[in-house]
């Protein structure tokens, strides 16, 4: 084969490596970047999730085992609100001057969704990820659904309720090419704990 042929298919084969070599370390950047904007999706949804247990749990007293009960409560139920009519004097505890007469409580039944859901709350929320109750099961970037569960646990001689909201690393970074980039796609990303009387993400929050 003449010299010439050879460099014909050699020069494409360098210069495609060469490229290789150099786009490696910005796939590398590209996908940590694409990983973390994935992992601040679902921690929202996760934070998003507890606050409708801790509501549920609030009028229930238990947590809510799944989504089809918690994300009932959240669009027909609703919840109690004590509203204090009239003005306690300085002189005046709340009580007193309920005894009294000076003000009155009124008990209101506020929609569930509009309570836990409002605007200051949705103001805290990462705006890159508009809040969607109907997609508040799925896990985003994906079609599976985050898993959950309810129940009990002792600590110290007390029955405390716990719940867990969760999902793998594998769900979310579904399409990624994750192969030696270091990411345990077996590790879970969740909220809540089903053997700590805890309901913190376990994203170091």
């Amino acid at each position: 084969m003449k010299k010439k042929t050879i460099q014909s298919i050699l020069w494409p084969v360098i210069i495609l490596l060469a490229w290789l070599v150099y786009r490696s370390p910005i796939s590398l950047k590209e996908f940590q970047e694409e990983t973390n904007y994935r992992k601040s999706a679902v921690i929202q949804d996760l934070k998003d999730i507890r606050t409708a247990q801790i509501a549920f749990k609030d009028k229930y007293r238990v947590y809510a085992s799944n989504f089809n009960s918690l994300l009932s409560f959240v669009k027909n139920d609703s919840i109690a609100v004590v509203k204090a009519m009239g003005e306690t004097p300085d002189s005046l505890t709340e009580d007193q001057a309920l005894l009294s007469g000076i003000i009155s409580r009124d008990t209101l039944f506020v929609p569930v969704y509009q309570t836990i859901y409002n605007k200051d709350y949705l103001d805290t929320r990462d705006s890159r990820f508009p809040f969607n109750l109907d997609k508040l099961s799925t896990v985003p970037f994906s079609d599976e659904t985050f898993s959950m569960e309810s129940g009990n646990i002792i600590k110290g001689k007390v029955v405390v309720q716990v719940f867990e909201a969760s999902t793998n690393y594998s769900i979310f970074l579904s399409g990624l090419d994750a192969k030696n980039k270091g990411i345990d796609l077996n590790k879970k990303l969740k909220v809540g704990s089903m053997s700590e009387a805890s309901i913190n993400g376990n994203w170091g929050e």
